[in-house]
């Protein structure tokens, strides 16, 4: 297991899902890790739950869509541990209008929510993130994207598709604008992996959504968000010191079809 004994990690959407387990990846794994999460519950949870095991971690509740909340996170998380060598920005939300995912029927409420919280929040992450590891030697990003980004995935509706094409770009981007700066960027993009977010529309609709999606995964299990927490840990370690610019499909072979 990677050590990241003495750095210092920010994660994104920590409360649950893929950011709770990126969390407890940093934080097993020695980093002293700050929390971020719009659901003050779940997030102040998982802190809890991390340092009743002995984790020296911190939660904060802040909207990664809200820039004032995002300079106030990366100011507060080198206040209490003195710097920020890594972020992980997990926030995204699959939300579309009632109506359905196709295009036609979009509403402008539902598209600008979901260029927000999808892709907004990832500007505005970097924005700060980047603005701080210039001037302190550095540091290593991953985001989150989706395989919706790279092909074409019809439950996904229209909106986060090109939310998270975004996210691709700008982790493009950067890695190449920055690389010179000793920072690096890169993403992932998950396959089928189970978290609330299925859950939000009711158990069995997010059931149907799995029973949907796994068939155009050639492994045919759904992924662990401890496992795309690895792959996140992993792109952000020494050991992908070379890689930079990468999208990292954690897809079961998805995108090799």
């Amino acid at each position: 297991m990677t050590d990241f004994t003495g750095k210092i990690v920010l994660v994104t959407a920590a409360g649950a899902g893929i950011g709770a387990a990126t969390a407890e990846g940093f934080a097993r794994r020695g980093a002293r890790v700050m929390l971020s999460d719009i659901n003050a519950e779940g997030g102040e949870a998982m802190a809890e739950k991390l340092r009743s095991t002995g984790h020296d971690v911190r939660f904060l509740r802040a909207d990664a869509t809200v820039e004032d909340d995002v300079e106030t996170l990366v100011r507060k998380t080198v206040e209490a541990f003195g710097g920020l060598d890594v972020a992980a920005n997990i926030v995204g939300d699959a939300h579309r209008d009632a109506s359905g995912p196709d295009l036609h029927q979009q509403s402008l409420e539902s598209w600008e929510h979901t260029q927000a919280v999808s892709l907004r929040s990832v500007f505005l992450s970097m924005k700060h993130e980047i603005a701080y590891m210039i001037d302190h030697d550095g540091g290593v990003i991953c985001n989150v994207t989706s395989l919706a980004a790279l092909l074409y995935v019809a439950a996904s509706g229209a909106a986060y598709a090109a939310a998270k094409a975004g996210v691709v770009r700008l982790t493009k981007f950067a890695a190449v604008s920055y690389a010179d700066r000793d920072i690096r960027v890169n993403c992932i993009a998950p396959g089928v992996t189970p978290t609330d977010a299925y859950d939000k529309a009711g158990k069995e609709m997010g059931q149907m959504v799995i029973d949907h999606l796994l068939p155009f995964q050639p492994i045919k299990r759904t992924i662990a968000t401890s496992e795309q927490a690895d792959a996140i840990a992993w792109l952000c370690s020494d050991e992908a010191a070379m890689v930079t610019g990468h999208v990292l499909p954690v897809d079961g072979g998805w995108t090799a079809r």
